[in-house]
């Protein structure tokens, strides 16, 4: 020490998204460039440094570790703490230790990084081509992780023992990769294999066969960060129609993965958020509006939309680089989990699929790609899965006890909320599904044990039907549990209100089914919030709807209900089988259901009469609206008829469907009429929240459920809402249909 300076000691404790990122490497470095002696390491997921220097270089050095963020970083808090001196003759870094009382913030799988990208095309570089290259700022993260603290030990890439090279790159001081825990190249990492079906192919040669395969016209499984994925030319009919039959999926539109921003701008119309989203970290699946078409019509059929993303592996950036743009769809037979078992994809017996390229590094947590949209310079989440999961919901609201809130049926996730922190799940799907269940029930203890949380209170929904209902029970019985259950429309708008960080709102949910506390099927209801409690202060006119499951499925059932219910009667004998089951009162139940209507309308007016995906009829409806107001169309005016009884608001959607239908068999136009009906719905959330307003004083306004997918009517409700001087709050960082109802039920058994 230099006589005269003074040094001192301070212990450092960093809290955020500090593992998986290479950020003890990033401490060291800074920490050697500044002349600072100690050490990093990282206990649970909390790094803690202990640094030996001068006081006005430790406060520097802190500054910079708040506001000089390695990429993939998030530090949300710094703690210093001055103690005891200690000497030190350098900087080093501590192997982790697993157990802390904190939370950790566990990283996302991250995108291909400009480096590695800039390697993998280098014919110097050692990795040239390697189709498995990373580095501490990229590479799988979360879906590999088996327990934390996030190190080479603890991951699957464990499996895999480091040469020679890999290793002196891993310890040396001012390399990239130091302590990359997924650090590999062509000598000892994973590598290529193509199964054919009669052969075995390996390293470049299964490469150069794949993309001949994807040229020639085929389909191939290849292995992805969070599972299988199913890829062809989206230019190909046949590659595309075999596609669907592989996966049973009828009429969903794909996604499909482009080389470039240049040219998903040549197809599709791009704003600034728009191409901000498609580079983000999680580089999400983004619905953009189609400007011109070079695919098949069969990629995404009557839709408006094209799901655009860019390559995230070093295996679709050489993929796409020989193929152009591909059809990248989640490797699953349609309503099942995304296949991640390496037996389990090479079992399959299908003449549809040509070939699988895998590789040997085991994937634990299964993700599918992120779906997402910018709505009015905003983004919103369709899907939260790769790239978001398992990053936290941040809150205001702190949570002591340990919450575990179930989720929906549909669109199934689960949330882990503690301390200011919502972990949820990736999505699952329907969990009437064996296999959905399956993973859904394995991740749960998987997530619980991975960030050490054992619940104390269960939160699940009202519907009594339910799988995830059941389960609650069953958890709440077998470990002496609070189990609370949460309204399903109610945790809607619980989940925006979580988000903005309000307590108090007119809620408006609309959707296609669910329980209410009348035991009647919800769907089209104003609510007025007040932090866990809630108000029904209107809704959709009930209506009697017969065949079950088979009504949401059926939208020419539906609309027969609906016309039987105005006294309509049609000489068929299908009509005269929904006129029978209502009379006798076989198989039916009450329903102010939104998404019926939708549903209604759209065979009404014979667009479409059957929804072989969830929401086809009202995509169908919307895209008609759409297509006719672009043409500068004149919507035919259209009105719900509201009444107030017993100081509710009760809105006739009878009456409205049978204007529609007699407007229709009138001669007027079906554009016409569906956007009239969009426009008829936004009104009528203007009336319904404005009666609600003038009885209660509530400005804020909430709006929330599946239906509230529609683009053009969302947008014309905030529109209308906003010009009337109402606040209006949508869904961002969760789904505004069911995947993101478990956050709501999380906050409100929060505020229990």
């Amino acid at each position: 020490m230099i006589k005269g300076i003074r040094l001192m000691t301070v212990l450092i404790t960093v809290h955020g998204i500090v593992q998986g990122i290479g950020y003890r490497p990033f401490v060291a470095r800074l920490a050697q460039e500044m002349g600072i002696c100690g050490s990093v390491m990282n206990i649970g997921g909390i790094v803690t440094i202990v640094a030996n220097g001068e006081k006005e270089t430790i406060d520097i050095f802190v500054y910079r570790l708040k506001f000089h963020q390695p990429k993939g970083a998030d530090v949300t808090e710094i703690l210093t703490k001055i103690i005891p001196e200690r000497h030190y003759d350098s900087f080093f870094i501590i192997p982790s230790e697993q157990f802390n009382d904190t939370t950790p913030l566990i990283p996302a799988d991250l995108p291909l990084c400009d480096d590695c990208k800039r390697e993998l095309y280098d014919q110097d570089n050692r990795r040239y081509l390697y189709p498995f290259i990373s580095c501490v700022a990229c590479g799988p993260r979360y879906s590999i992780i088996n327990s934390i603290p996030y190190d080479r030990e603890t991951i699957t890439m464990d499996d895999f023992f480091m040469c020679e090279e890999c290793e002196k790159e891993y310890k040396e001081a001012y390399n990239r990769r130091r302590h990359a825990q997924t650090i590999s190249c062509h000598d000892c990492g994973p590598q290529l294999i193509l199964q054919l079906n009669d052969s075995v192919l390996y390293k470049d040669q299964a490469l150069k066969k794949s993309i001949e395969l994807l040229k020639l016209g085929k389909v191939i499984a290849i292995k992805g960060i969070g599972g299988y994925q199913f890829v062809c030319l989206p230019t190909d009919k046949n590659a595309v129609d075999n596609l669907r039959l592989l996966k049973h999926r009828d009429k969903k539109p794909f996604a499909v993965m482009f080389p470039n921003l240049d040219l998903i701008k040549e197809c599709c119309k791009v704003n600034t958020e728009e191409e901000k989203l498609l580079t983000s970290a999680a580089f999400s699946i983004v619905l953009l509006h189609k400007k011109k078409d070079i695919f098949y019509e069969g990629v995404s059929g009557e839709s408006r939309f094209i799901g655009a993303f860019l390559p995230y592996t070093p295996l679709h950036q050489l993929l796409i680089d020989a193929c152009g743009a591909l059809v990248m769809t989640s490797g699953n037979i349609t309503s099942e989990p995304i296949i991640i078992n390496d037996e389990e994809i090479l079992s399959l017996r299908t003449p549809y699929l040509a070939g699988v390229l895998y590789n040997k590094r085991r994937i634990v947590t299964s993700l599918d790609d992120s779906v997402a949209r910018i709505i009015r310079g905003k983004i919103q989440l369709v899907r939260r899965s790769r790239g978001y999961v398992p990053l936290p919901v941040l809150l205001k609201d702190e949570s002591k006890q340990a919450i575990l809130a179930m989720g929906s049926d549909l669109k199934s996730s689960f949330c882990l909320y503690k301390n200011n922190r919502a972990y949820l799940s990736q999505y699952f799907g329907d969990m009437e599904n064996y296999y959905v269940s399956k993973a859904y029930k394995d991740n749960l203890i998987r997530m619980t044990q991975i960030f050490k949380i054992k619940p104390e209170i269960f939160c699940c929904d009202l519907h009594p039907g339910y799988l995830t209902t059941r389960f609650a029970e069953e958890l709440a019985k077998k470990q002496q549990i609070k189990l609370v259950k949460i309204q399903h429309h109610h945790a809607h708008i619980a989940s925006v209100m979580a988000e903005h960080e309000i307590t108090s709102c007119i809620g408006v949910a609309f959707d296609g089914t669910g329980f209410g506390t009348d035991g009647a099927v919800w769907g089209g209801e104003f609510l007025l919030c007040n932090n866990n409690n809630f108000q029904r202060c209107g809704h959709l006119k009930y209506i009697t709807i017969c065949g079950g499951d088979e009504a949401a499925r059926n939208a020419r059932l539906t609309a027969d209900c609906y016309l039987n219910a105005v006294g309509r009667k049609f000489d068929n004998d299908n009509f005269k089988l929904v006129q029978n089951a209502i009379k006798n009162n076989i198989n039916t139940f009450k329903c102010s259901s939104m998404g019926r209507l939708f549903d209604a309308v759209s065979a009404v007016l014979q667009i479409k009469t059957e929804n072989s995906y969830e929401g086809e009829c009202a995509i169908a409806l919307e895209n008609t609206a759409v297509a006719y107001k672009e043409n500068d169309g004149i919507p035919f005016n259209l009105n719900f008829n509201i009444k107030i009884q017993q100081e509710k608001i009760i809105i006739d959607q009878v009456k409205l469907l049978n204007d529609i239908y007699l407007a229709y068999t009138d001669g007027v136009y079906k554009g016409a009429l569906a956007l009239g009906f969009h426009m008829a719905v936004a009104k009528m959330v203007l009336q319904g929240c404005e009666f609600i307003r003038k009885q209660s004083g509530e400005n804020k306004v909430a709006l929330s459920g599946g239906v509230f997918a529609n683009l053009l009517l969302i947008d014309d409700c905030i529109e209308i809402m906003e010009k009337a001087g109402f606040s209006v709050y949508i869904n961002s960082v969760v789904p505004t249909n069911d995947g993101g109802i478990s956050l709501g039920q999380a906050w409100l058994c929060k505020q229990l």
